[in-house]
């Protein structure tokens, strides 16, 4: 007979399918631990992240909010909104959430990058050369194709400047 799985290995299958884009068979997952009681900011930011992937904009801010009322220190979360906002072309809101989640997690390089960008779409080019500038000194090697992208993005800001 096979072992059950804790709630720990389910939690890891649904986020390896997250992490292979099987949105489908992760949001499963995520829902069946929820209906069972489960209560963890990681699992709902999670759940969220499947629904956001799947154009469920609402139903995934319900779930990344869930995170934050079990742990209002989770930066991810607080980050993930900003993303949602960001895709939303809510761009005021995007740049609340991006600097709640530096609040708590200050040296993370995409919500630098994410916020860089929207404070680009909100012409507000000093602001996005800033967190441009701070994704640089934060970004390790992962990032290395947006780290090109990112300077030239940084010259063209500062030949606009100095023009």
């Amino acid at each position: 007979m096979e072992k059950e799985k804790s709630f720990e290995e389910r939690l890891e299958e649904a986020n390896l399918s997250l992490r292979y884009r099987d949105y489908i068979d992760a949001c499963n997952i995520y829902e069946e631990l929820i209906e069972e009681g489960f209560n963890a900011p990681e699992l709902y930011n999670n759940y969220g992240l499947t629904l956001f992937y799947l154009d469920k904009f609402d139903d995934a801010l319900s779930q990344f909010e869930k995170a934050i009322s079990l742990d209002s220190s989770f930066a991810l979360a607080y980050a993930n909104i900003g993303l949602l906002y960001l895709n939303k072309q809510e761009l005021g809101k995007a740049a609340e959430y991006f600097l709640k989640a530096l609040q708590f997690d200050e040296k993370n390089p995409e919500t630098h990058y994410n916020l860089a960008v929207t404070y680009y779409r909100l012409n507000k080019k000093l602001e996005a050369l800033k967190h441009y500038e701070y994704f640089l000194s934060f970004a390790g090697e992962e990032y290395k194709k947006l780290k090109e992208s990112v300077r030239n993005i940084i010259a063209q800001i500062k030949d606009f400047q100095s023009a």
